[in-house]
């Protein structure tokens, strides 16, 4: 490994150490350009990696969505038995059973 010294344009300092660098990951450097405090890392990503990012992004998103409305829809169909005035769940009451918008927000 090895212990790299970093100054930022606001006098801070950072340190970075590398650790267990192999051939296959060292093309993520290209070029490293310096003098004195300054140094210019240029890191090149490989064109998997932004697709992959898209990726991601896109199930975070849709996750989020579905997991919301999910709750949303469950909490409507426990919502609309409380109006109608059957025992609630946490008494020990399983009307929500029988309420299909409680099951739809279940399976979404």
């Amino acid at each position: 490994g090895a212990v790299l010294s970093f100054s930022c344009c606001d006098s801070c300092q950072a340190w970075c150490q590398i650790i267990n660098v192999s051939e296959s990951h060292s093309s993520f450097l290209t070029s490293m350009e310096g003098t004195g405090n300054e140094t210019n890392w240029s890191i090149s990503m490989p064109s998997g990696s932004k697709y992959h990012l898209y990726i991601g992004l896109a199930l975070a998103i849709s996750s989020s969505i579905f997991i919301g409305s999910s709750f949303i829809l469950k909490k409507k169909g426990l919502l609309k038995l409380a109006d109608r005035g059957v025992t609630r769940a946490g008494q020990g009451g399983y009307s929500y059973l029988k309420e299909w918008l409680w099951w739809a927000g279940l399976l979404s």
